[in-house]
């Protein structure tokens, strides 16, 4: 799979990454254990948001 574009992902072990023009990528995990997804939910959404912030 190449890494060509932004991709924002939702749930229990999934991984945002985030491709700029100059082709550096920068990733986001999220927790694999749905219980502790659930519980820092407010957390995974939070590097999400930085993640992605100009």
């Amino acid at each position: 799979m190449e890494e060509k574009q932004t991709i924002v992902a939702c749930g229990a072990g999934s991984i945002s990454k985030r491709v700029y023009p100059d082709g550096r990528i920068e990733r986001s995990e999220n927790v694999k254990d749905v219980a502790q997804y659930i519980e820092r939910i407010g957390e995974m959404i939070e590097r999400k948001r930085v993640l992605l912030s100009d």
